[in-house]
């Protein structure tokens, strides 16, 4: 893959609630194929790469095949078996397209580690925040930040992210504890107030 290559997960599958009625596994899964898809959306990464990309220890891979039937049954990939191995093609919802709002998970973020260390609740709301956070933000134009957003309604973005309120809560507190790398934290909040504003890093 090529330095910074990223998957530009489209805004509609928040605004549609799809990610949100996704299992746990398939949201962990789909990002890994994003970056691993070429220009058709054609990914072949095997069942025990993805399985340490998206943070699962299972030596079945009971969760991996649960989250890739998940992405199956809900139209988002296709699976096609060709020889001893599996090929997969991001359907059209979920690959960009110009004009489609999106945000972008970079290869060195999965890669890395930092997928896979995120909880369920956090990778599924870390999604819904950049998703809904705004790229022209002139006070952060410069600076390491991707975004900022506004958080008005709370229940309206664990209802985006699939997740219960306590699990938000917890998650939505972790995201601004993780430190990434030295002095660098996935999620920064501006204030504590109902509308919480935050800035989001996007790992590149």
């Amino acid at each position: 893959m090529k330095k910074n290559q990223h998957y530009r997960l489209p805004l509609i599958l928040i605004n549609s609630y799809i990610w949100a009625g996704l299992i746990s596994p398939a949201k962990a899964i789909l990002p890994i194929l994003g970056v691993y898809a070429n220009k058709e959306g054609k990914a072949w990464p095997g069942v025990k790469l993805i399985a340490r990309l998206a943070g699962y220890k299972n030596s079945r891979y009971r969760e991996i095949r649960a989250g890739m039937n998940d992405l199956i049954k809900n139209k988002l990939v296709i699976r096609k078996k060709q020889g001893r191995h599996y090929n997969y093609f991001l359907s059209d919802l979920v690959i960009w397209k110009r004009g489609r709002s999106y945000f972008p998970i970079y290869k060195n973020m999965i890669l890395g580690g930092i997928w896979a260390d995120l909880t369920a609740s956090e990778k599924a709301l870390y999604v819904v925040l950049g998703l809904k956070a705004k790229v022209n933000d002139p006070d952060i134009t410069g600076s390491v930040w991707h975004a900022s957003g506004n958080i008005i309604s709370f229940k309206k973005y664990y209802e985006y992210a699939g997740i219960s309120r306590w699990s938000f809560k917890n998650a939505y507190s972790r995201l601004s504890y993780k430190e990434i790398e030295e002095g660098q934290t996935l999620i920064e909040f501006w204030s504590d107030t109902e509308e919480r504003e935050y800035m989001i890093y996007c790992p590149n």
